[in-house]
């Protein structure tokens, strides 16, 4: 045996041995299998290709098929590890080198202040912990919280709602991508009521959104758009969720979530993401809409120290908005929090 066969063999047998401790006997039978068919396909294709330059060249030959295999195995084999090892750094580097930060920004135009928190329905629970201990912090200094929740609406519109996007959207929907990334499910009770009572949701209702979305389809070619059947996502997670055992499941949100980490540090790849939303008319009242009622807020309140916690994606339109009302609005600190460390 030559030091390339050993080399394949040994490698060979560490690929099994993973595969045996993730699931079992299962995926060493299924790869096995695959191995074996994919050998006598493309032996086949190998085959035509000698007998086209030796037309003397024997299909039905131990040693020709034995002498392929070996050809077979060391190149499958050199792929597989290539592949591990490629996904395998990139997963380590995004989750435990090089995680993503999201900013904290404090914002003033010397008459307010206004500490702005990203936000998401699912992170980390540190993460929450942590933005809920900011909290605490700043309200001992009299800062009022506005925060991010969009209000109750009607079942009509929840119903367009969820044809519009084209995904069945519920109070169980971030429930259940946090099982997709190892993360957990928002609790908006524990950001409420700390050190004082001075909570103010400032957001906008669905009917609000279905109403200007609305309005912008009777006067352009949306009123045509004809909508599939909307996508229980609820029902997908969980369906597939269950088909995969706890160490699957383990390594399968341990690079879910090395992909975000890698997305949320990528503007270039969240602005594409965001320019080509299934429904980019919805995406953008969704957005404008907040944004407007959200800086009105800030800009016409009493209150002079606002802390808020919002989605990342307003903040940048927020400002805007701002600094149209007043020049004097600036960025004055920037720290980062880690979403999924």
């Amino acid at each position: 045996m030559t030091k390339k066969q050993l080399f394949t063999l040994f490698f060979l047998i560490l690929i099994l041995s993973w595969y045996f401790y993730i699931s079992w006997i299962i995926w060493v039978v299924w790869f096995s299998l695959a191995l074996f068919i994919y050998s006598v396909f493309f032996y086949i294709l190998y085959y035509f290709l000698k007998k086209f330059k030796d037309k003397n060249y024997t299909f039905f030959s131990y040693q020709n098929y034995n002498v392929f295999l070996n050809y077979f195995l060391n190149r499958i084999v050199a792929l597989i590890v290539t592949l591990f090892v490629i996904i395998g750094w990139f997963a380590y580097y995004e989750n435990d080198i090089s995680p993503a930060t999201i900013p904290v920004y404090k914002i003033t135009n010397w008459d307010k202040t206004v500490i702005f928190h990203w936000m998401s329905h699912i992170w980390t629970k540190d993460f929450y912990n942590k933005v809920k201990e900011n909290i605490k912090k700043y309200k001992k200094l009299w800062y009022t919280l506005y925060f991010e929740w969009v209000r109750p609406w009607n079942e009509q519109n929840h119903k367009d709602f969820d044809n519009a996007l084209w995904v069945k959207f519920d109070e169980k929907t971030y429930d259940s991508f946090s099982k997709l990334y190892w993360l957990v499910n928002q609790d908006n009770s524990i950001f409420l009521n700390l050190v004082n009572n001075k909570d103010i949701n400032v957001d906008v209702s669905m009917d609000d959104i279905m109403e200007k979305y609305n309005n912008i389809k009777q006067t352009s070619w949306l009123q045509n758009r004809q909508y599939n059947q909307p996508i229980d996502i609820n029902d997908v997670v969980v369906r597939e969720l269950s088909k995969l055992n706890p160490k699957e499941l383990e390594l399968f949100r341990y690079v879910n979530k090395s992909f975000i980490n890698f997305i949320l540090k990528s503007e270039e790849i969240q602005s594409t993401i965001q320019n080509n939303f299934s429904n980019k008319e919805l995406f953008e009242v969704i957005l404008d809409e907040r944004n407007k009622v959200i800086a009105d807020k800030i800009i016409h309140s009493e209150d002079k120290n606002i802390i808020a916690t919002y989605w990342l994606l307003h903040f940048k339109w927020i400002f805007e908005l701002l600094k149209q009302n007043d020049v004097k609005w600036r960025i004055e600190k920037i720290d980062y929090l880690y979403p999924l460390k």
